[in-house]
């Protein structure tokens, strides 16, 4: 179908704003999705909110299994009415759905996510630093239609602006990509913000190694808790003199001024460990 036949039917639908609801009805951009999927018959795929199933239609004609989690029962029942062929549907909770039930060796995730909960829905799929998800070793590979400044964020360098706490999650497990940037006409109703489709790869093992992946976690959540301040400053939850902290800067090279959104993952690693090590004598 073309563009104005997808807006119609997103048209007749009622979306619900509280859902998120922003249906992407732009064919290139949906076969771009599912083209980066690389997918195969043998493939079973997790489509995070299915919605009209646009998406889903594309996928379908893969050959490869396809399981929709949808919050929204109306679209759940229009989805059971268009009988996508190799299409299973599941009315859940995203964020409470456990990838493990689908009894798949792998797994590739897909969807148009709603902006309100990108980062709890990366978070969900990966875990935290030091504690990856029990489902994460299924996970073959994701790709998302997120707002911009998500995947901007997912992608940023240290000293940027968009340099947070989610870009080092996502560096930690992941390797990530911007595919495209998708305008607000490209979907029924229309965003007010400018959409981006990401890939992200998990790796085999995490970008960087620690003595304590907790108390790396919890430096990189003090850093950017109050991202304004000084990271040294940040630290005395440690209970490490001002000045052990300076020494240990030094050592490290580090500006004692530095803030947090300066260092990059391997960095704060190193960090973590010098810090460590400090605990323990």
């Amino acid at each position: 179908m073309e563009r104005r036949d997808l807006t119609r039917i997103a048209r007749r639908f009622q979306a619900k704003k509280r859902l998120g609801q922003h249906f992407l009805v732009d064919p290139p951009v949906l076969a771009q999705i599912a083209g980066a999927l690389e997918l195969a018959p043998a493939d079973t795929v997790l489509e995070i909110g299915p919605g009209l199933g646009f998406l889903t239609s594309v996928l379908s004609a893969s050959g490869a299994r396809i399981i929709g989690v949808e919050l929204d029962i109306d679209c759940i029942e229009y989805l059971r009415q268009l009988r996508l062929p190799g299409v299973s549907l599941v009315h859940a909770d995203f964020l409470q759905f456990d990838p493990r039930c689908l009894q798949a060796a792998r797994i590739k995730v897909v969807g148009n996510v709603p902006y309100q909960i990108t980062a709890p829905i990366i978070a969900r799929l990966f875990g935290e630093i030091g504690s990856p998800a029990p489902w994460l070793p299924l996970i073959e590979k994701l790709v998302m239609t997120v707002q911009r400044e998500v995947a901007e964020r997912l992608v940023a360098s240290p000293g940027q602006k968009d340099y947070s706490q989610i870009t080092l999650l996502a560096t930690y497990y992941a390797s990530a990509r911007v595919l495209s940037v998708v305008p607000p006409e490209l979907f029924f109703p229309e965003p007010e913000v400018t959409s981006a489709v990401i890939e992200l790869v998990p790796r085999q093992e995490p970008a960087v190694s620690c003595l304590n992946r907790r108390l790396l976690r919890q430096v990189i959540q003090a850093g950017f808790g109050q991202r304004r301040k000084m990271l040294k400053n940040n630290l005395g939850f440690l209970k490490i003199s001002a000045e052990e902290l300076l020494t240990i800067f030094k050592r490290l090279s580090f500006d004692p001024q530095v803030r947090a959104e300066r260092l990059s993952l391997e960095q704060f690693a190193m960090l973590a460990d010098a810090l460590e090590t400090a605990r323990r004598t």
